[in-house]
């Protein structure tokens, strides 16, 4: 049976709108939205206050894309660990705490879900960005939110050399010798060449 060209034409056109509209959705949105992050990360450069750092991330954040929400909510947790690590002298406590709050609050997003790699290195940048909070601005509560959370990633992926090597320095940050043996043990019997870890060892013996 032949196609009447009417016909023809409506689903040509059908196609070619189905198309721009799945390329809307799939490659501008998402390339939008990444811009306005790599903007975010420019901007917040010259921030001089927390404000003025975190107005760029929302507005990153807040426009609407079908993917990249997971991918710049990860990115940012790194950027605030490394912020955190590497600016400790210029960073006030109640900037850090309101910065810590902040990025737990975007890691909490149930877009991030609950389970699978995803989930797993979420857990580790909030394990690792409580540690050094912890470290830096001397915070018991922050030291054992983030071992809890170290063992729960543990527990979803009990190979995970991250996982294990976070909680050893979170023990000997600590000053907790005898965890921190197990945990050192524990490394050597995966990976029996880090001398790394050998040293570390050894001083703790």
């Amino acid at each position: 049976m032949q196609i009447p060209m009417k016909s023809k034409q409506l689903i040509a056109l059908f196609i070619t709108a189905f198309a721009l509209v799945l390329m809307y959705l799939s490659a501008y949105l998402p390339y939008v939205k990444g811009s306005l992050y790599i903007t975010a990360l420019q901007n917040s450069q010259q921030a001089t206050t927390l404000q003025d750092y975190l107005k760029p991330y929302e507005d990153a954040f807040n426009f609407w894309s079908p993917v990249g929400d997971p991918e710049e909510i990860r990115f940012f947790g790194n950027n605030i660990l490394n912020l955190l690590s590497n600016q400790k002298q210029t960073l006030s406590e109640t900037a850090a705490t309101n910065l810590v709050d902040y990025a737990f609050d975007k890691l909490n997003s149930p877009s991030l879900g609950t389970k699978g790699l995803n989930y797993s290195q979420v857990i580790l940048e909030k394990a690792s960005i409580l540690a050094s909070y912890g470290k830096i601005y001397k915070k018991p509560e922050a030291f054992q939110k983030a071992e809890e959370l170290y063992k729960q990633g543990l527990e979803l992926s009990p190979h995970r050399p991250q996982f294990l090597y976070g909680l050893l320095s979170l023990y000997l940050a600590e000053g907790k010798t005898v965890e921190a043996k197990a945990i050192g043990e524990t490394i050597l019997k995966y990976w029996p060449t880090d001398q790394n870890i050998a040293k570390i060892m050894a001083e703790l013996k």
